[in-house]
């Protein structure tokens, strides 16, 4: 009887350090950043002027409210870059821009473009400015006023 309760006890004593060594607890890190989230608005329509369509040519925006090309004319409305202000935490933010289907313009190739794809925000405001290429192809563009759209996307 007695080697029977020894018996037991080791074997009881066996499977209570076996299950011990099978069980393990880690602890695991989570990283976030928390940011304030953005918000762009424009603040200014992006103005070519006159462009001709006499001739193929071409008519580019510049960033500082300037155009230039065979196909710009004087006069008209002046020139004034795309405007707008990103509300963000302050760090950099990534720009991309992406320009309508030009198609809905016969004759013309709309191409907006940045100075720089990434800004720094600082006191949570930054502009951004954009400039724009029209590509002008005179045989099938129509005269009169139009507009075309882009977009512009901010990221982190």
């Amino acid at each position: 009887m007695k080697n029977n309760i020894l018996l037991s006890t080791l074997v009881a004593s066996t499977f209570l350090i076996a299950s011990q060594a099978d069980a393990a607890q880690a602890t695991g890190t989570a990283n976030f950043k928390l940011v304030y989230p953005i918000a762009i608005t424009e603040t200014a329509i992006m103005e070519f002027g006159d462009v001709s369509i006499i001739a193929d040519g071409n008519c580019t925006l510049g960033y500082a409210d300037d155009v230039s090309g065979t196909a710009c004319v004087a006069g008209g409305s002046a020139a004034l870059s795309g405007e707008f202000t990103v509300t963000a935490d302050n760090t950099n933010v990534n720009i991309a821009l992406s320009a309508a289907d030009s198609s809905s313009v016969p004759g013309v190739t709309f191409t907006p473009s940045v100075a720089n794809t990434s800004l720094t925000v600082t006191g949570n405001s930054a502009v951004i400015k954009v400039g724009a290429s029209l590509d002008i192809v005179a045989a099938s563009a129509v005269a009169g006023a139009k507009n075309l759209t882009y977009t512009v996307d901010v990221t982190y």
